[in-house]
């Protein structure tokens, strides 16, 4: 490495992988800055150890070594990430929210292709979508929402996808992924992430289906699957605000809306494969009631 002349050629790479999708990207992926950069984020986000034990602090007190073991297991196509460590954390509601933890070798390497495919999709990704991207903010979603009802689209549209995270199919993801990345490399490696499987109370069992919470690479992963709803809104000029998996239309009359929910619930569940939820999807008047969003 030759400190900042490595780190700014790198950067100038990520530049380029902006525009054009048939480049190699896998050696963007475990050039050593990358990964260096990589640790320093998992390392910021803290979290607890994964199936393996390790935990963020063991792992950093041989960093340079296990960093560049991880780098020649990507090189050599030798690397196999670990099942996730499923744990339930409570929700508002009463009900437990199921995340994965991946270990935190995986997580480097989730870091890793990241921070490398994420501007090629950010590139194509539109406005009207807030959650888990740089720059954009809770705070920026609500204001959306504000501005679409003060221009009169009070009948509100407030959707709920069940399960989102552990129901996304993983052939339909990847085909949306193969619109942008066509490095086989890279491709294989998602792959392996989405079907390393799950470690629940001593018991091994494969994800055949879903993106588990908790997963670095999975809020981008969630935001690739749920853009062309963004597209399909957006062509038909409703107003959608998305947050990840938490969406809002609104719309300016009761039948508009409905005519919308309809739509939406036959695109999510007979294109995407998804389930909208019937008891918690529901449209409001808001002039005459709130609503919650984001909590």
């Amino acid at each position: 490495m030759n400190g900042k002349e490595d780190k700014q050629g790198f950067r100038e790479g990520v530049k380029i992988l902006q525009k054009k999708k048939w480049y190699s990207l896998i050696d963007k992926i475990w050039a050593m800055p990358n990964m260096e950069e990589a640790f320093k984020e998992v390392k910021r986000n803290r979290g607890a150890a994964g199936v393996d034990g390790v935990t963020i602090k063991a792992f950093e007190f041989g960093v340079e070594d296990n960093v560049q073991i991880l780098q020649r297991e990507l090189q050599e196509k030798t690397y196999k990430p670990r099942p996730v460590k499923r744990v339930y954390i409570p929700k508002a509601d009463g009900s437990k929210r199921p995340l994965g933890i991946p270990t935190v070798r995986d997580r480097v390497v989730q870091a890793s292709v990241r921070r490398i495919i994420e501007p090629i999709f950010e590139a194509k990704f539109l406005d009207c979508s807030f959650g888990f991207r740089p720059n954009r903010s809770a705070h920026m979603a609500l204001e959306k929402i504000r501005k679409d009802l003060m221009d009169g689209y009070v009948y509100v549209i407030d959707a709920d996808l069940k399960s989102y995270f552990d129901t996304i199919p993983h052939d339909k993801l990847m085909s949306l992924v193969r619109e942008e990345i066509v490095d086989g490399s890279v491709i294989r490696l998602l792959e392996s992430f989405l079907q390393a499987g799950i470690m629940e109370g001593g018991s091994f069992h494969l994800n055949e289906k879903g993106t588990p919470q908790g997963g670095v690479i999975s809020p981008l992963l969630a935001n690739i699957y749920l853009h062309p709803l963004d597209e399909l809104m957006t062509e038909r000029g409703h107003r959608i605000t998305r947050y990840a998996d938490d969406f809002v239309i609104c719309c300016k009359s009761q039948k508009g809306a409905e005519r919308v929910l309809k739509s939406v619930t036959r695109f999510l569940e007979q294109k995407l494969g998804l389930i909208v939820h019937p008891e918690k999807t529901k449209i409001i008047n808001n002039m005459n009631e709130s609503f919650a969003f984001l909590g």
